[in-house]
């Protein structure tokens, strides 16, 4: 494997990687869907590409290119109130996830046990000074 690493990136400007706080990261080719293969200055073999399995790595948010009118960072969900159709309030977001089917946002309710909701287009219906979602009938 000479060193190289799979990484997966969830940006659209792979730029971001010209960045070095840390490590030197330089992306070779684009591997599978968000997966590129990459080097990282110091890390030569597979031993050292092991030792930084699962490693998330951060960039600071100066860094990153605005979102336009119709994007928001997940970051900037933590702490949003969700409200149903009818303007209920369903809960605050604790996190956004996804486990590979999907991202889902993690929502704390009022009462009772957190909750996840897929983030598509069926059901978080707008976003702007709250989360405004539709809630499957099975829940």
């Amino acid at each position: 494997m000479k060193g190289l690493v799979r990484i997966a990136v969830f940006a659209d400007d792979t730029s971001l990687f010209d960045y070095e706080p840390t490590y030197k990261i330089t992306l070779k080719n684009k591997h599978k869907g968000n997966v590129w293969l990459a080097d990282i200055d110091g890390i030569n073999n597979k031993e050292d590409a092991d030792a930084l399995k699962a490693t998330k790595l951060y960039c600071d948010r100066d860094q990153l290119t605005p979102p336009s009118d119709d994007e928001i960072y997940f970051a900037d969900m933590v702490g949003m109130q969700c409200v149903d159709e009818d303007g209920t309030i369903i809960g605050e977001v604790t996190s956004v996830d996804n486990f590979g089917a999907g991202d889902l946002l993690d929502i704390k309710p009022p009462q009772g046990h957190n909750f996840f909701l897929s983030y598509d287009d069926n059901t978080v219906l707008s976003i702007d000074d709250k989360i405004t979602v539709r809630i499957p009938e099975i829940l």
